[in-house]
């Protein structure tokens, strides 16, 4: 990230918040402290961000009004996109949308500004995890965006995608995905500013939630006063629904206990291996290896560099639709944002 210069969009208001990064990291629990806060709204997650930004041939030119309409309904009348999770009426938010700008990012913005009007707040945002790993789609649509960043400690992470069954319980590859969410993010690291792109720690978040939430506040240009951050804290009080299976833990207070958690539930050998395959990282994070002496498994390591392979596989198929995208197929604008 350039230390030395800010973006051209510095000090504009209403920039949109995004959240990202690998996938129990902790942006649940962020997103939330800042949807009970008073100025910005975040959704529970959806399914049409992405999802549009791939498919985005399929709807033409955004300035025909049929266009417009033909994508307005792809995204509120199909339960694959999980929009209702924006408590709009769907007849109502499509013609909303019909009236936008005509650019995708223009459009998929007035989505989050309805959320933001529903609940009576100035500014939007929008969280998932797989905005680190497709960050250059968030540069593509918001780019007037402030983007953070979640990092946990790998181990921790690995910890809890295996409590939820992810990749069959093989943690391989769960490393892998840890390990391809942060190096994502930092490819953009050199061309963001320090008002794009802000780093957050899980284990901060949770240990010095006060200090952490008004150093996003501020880096968001949100109220970072006593107030709005006590206001955050009690993110227990959000009313909405949420699966007890991943979330249960946002209806309790902060627990330290959750930082070292992994302990207790990885074998030494476990430890060792990500500890191994993730270090450079790790070094760089801060997170202290613990495994001395400990021999990480062979086929642990062989199916992390197996994964590896995939997703740089995967990284050059896109890069190659991108390419093929923005020559033949795309001619249009993502964004009617001007520097």
């Amino acid at each position: 990230m350039n230390e030395e210069r800010l973006s051209t969009f510095a000090g504009q208001p209403d920039r949109p918040l995004i959240i990202g990064g690998c996938p129990r990291s902790g942006t649940t629990l962020l997103r939330t402290m800042l949807q009970a806060g008073p100025e910005v709204a975040l959704p529970r997650e959806t399914r049409f961000v992405l999802e549009a930004w791939r498919e985005r041939r399929r709807f033409g030119d955004l300035r025909d009004a049929d266009n417009r309409r033909r994508l307005a309904r792809w995204i509120f009348m199909r339960e694959e996109t999980e929009a209702h999770r924006l408590g709009l009426e769907a007849d109502d938010a499509v013609e909303r949308l019909v009236a936008a700008p005509p650019a995708l990012g223009s459009m998929l913005s007035t989505c989050f500004v309805m959320f933001a009007e529903k609940h009576k707040k100035p500014r939007w945002g929008d969280k998932r995890p797989l905005y680190a790993a497709r960050i250059s789609a968030i540069w593509d649509l918001f780019p007037n965006a402030h983007f953070v960043h979640v990092v946990r400690d790998p181990r921790a992470c690995v910890a809890s995608l295996r409590t939820l069954g992810w990749f069959e319980g093989e943690i391989a590859p769960m490393a892998a995905l840890w390990e391809h969410s942060v190096k994502s993010v930092d490819d953009w690291r050199s061309k963001l500013a320090p008002d794009q792109l802000l780093d957050v720690k899980y284990e901060e978040l949770v240990l010095d939630a006060q200090r952490t939430l008004r150093r996003v506040a501020e880096f968001a240009g949100l109220r970072a006063d006593d107030d709005a951050v006590e206001q955050m804290l009690r993110y227990r009080e959000v009313d909405e629904k949420r699966s007890r299976r991943h979330h249960s833990n946002l209806t309790q207070p902060l627990d330290a206990s959750r930082v070292s958690g992994w302990k207790e539930t990885l074998e030494p050998r476990e430890i060792a291996f990500i500890e191994q395959a993730t270090r450079p990282l790790m070094q760089r994070w801060s997170y202290e290896p613990i495994s001395d002496g400990v021999a990480a498994p062979a086929e642990l390591l062989r199916g992390f560099t197996r994964q590896q392979r995939r997703y740089a596989a995967a990284q050059l198929k896109l890069a190659s639709k991108e390419r093929i995208q923005k020559l033949l197929g795309h001619r249009y604008p993502l964004n009617e944002i001007r520097n």
